[in-house]
């Protein structure tokens, strides 16, 4: 299913994201998280692409787990860099053997070896994909306290439009903690002519070993009850209790402002999936 479709049957839309080994091969991991995130019943999961645009076969593998294996709705990521045509041609005929009907585009994080051949923006991406491929359903990323690399938030917002024109139909938004922010962002994208569904993205503060690397790559502004929380002293199962506690009151609050979904970053850790779906699943 393509995942426009979704929000015109559901209220509100919730999915998570996994991503796969950087070893080819050992999916062990990938698969118990996604058993887990089956258990709950997501509208989709979306499978993330190796930094540096490493890691195409590793992401249809785990898509196609996903579909075959479980049933679950999938989206795929494609990034620009270190991507030819040819590459993306390959990658895209993959995909649609898998049965994998939707695509994210995004430029992908850079790293010493990332070299750009003939896409360099998402926007390209989306645009050739259209173009050649139209039959998938494409998807893109934005950013409500704007991208690290963009000069403003309203340059920012030109770039999604160029996305938007390009061909994609949805939006995830980079993770966020300050909810008015998010729906002041909402605000500018409807006054530059943006009308697509947007997905609120959540990331549980659940791991200390993982928070500070998410918020540097993040710049996210933390609220006062956030950032209490990750000073905390707390044990790590008290920690991760409070993680969950302060995504549910976050996502309670994006849904009664009519938000249209949200999606889970999970970091591969499906109990998280199982600890917030349920409150919004007609269970609790």
């Amino acid at each position: 299913m393509k995942t426009l479709e979704l929000f015109d049957q559901n209220a509100f839309v919730m999915s998570a994201e996994v991503f796969p080994p950087k070893a080819q091969g050992n999916l062990e991991g990938v698969i118990r998280a996604l058993k887990e995130i089956k258990s709950v019943s997501p509208d989709f999961v979306s499978v993330t692409y190796g930094a540096g645009g490493e890691g195409a076969r590793t992401t249809a593998d785990v898509a196609s787990v996903a579909i075959d294996a479980f049933g679950i709705n999938t989206v795929a990521h494609i990034t620009a860099v270190n991507l030819t045509k040819e590459k993306l041609d390959e990658q895209l005929d993959i995909l649609q053997r898998k049965g994998v009907e939707n695509i994210l585009v995004l430029r992908g994080d850079l790293t010493p070896s990332s070299r750009f051949y003939d896409f360099r923006f998402a926007s390209e991406l989306a645009e050739y994909i259209s173009k050649n491929y139209p039959k998938f359903n494409l998807l893109g990323a934005c950013y409500p306290e704007k991208h690290p690399d963009a000069p403003s938030l309203e340059k920012d917002i030109d770039n999604l439009k160029r996305k938007i024109d390009a061909g994609v139909k949805h939006l995830i938004s980079q993770m966020f903690f300050d909810n008015q922010r998010f729906y002041d962002f909402l605000d500018k994208l409807l006054a530059a002519g943006i009308d697509v569904p947007v997905e609120a993205g959540i990331m549980p503060l659940t791991q200390r070993s993982i928070i500070e690397r998410t918020l540097k790559l993040s710049s996210a502004h933390l609220p006062k009850d956030f950032e209490e929380h990750v000073r905390s002293k707390a044990s790590d199962e008290e920690f991760f209790t409070e993680g969950i506690f302060l995504a549910v009151k976050q996502i309670h609050d994006l849904k009664k402002n009519a938000v249209k979904g949200v999606h889970i970053y999970t970091m591969n850790k499906g109990r998280i999936a199982q600890c917030i779906f349920p409150h919004f699943r007609g269970n609790w």
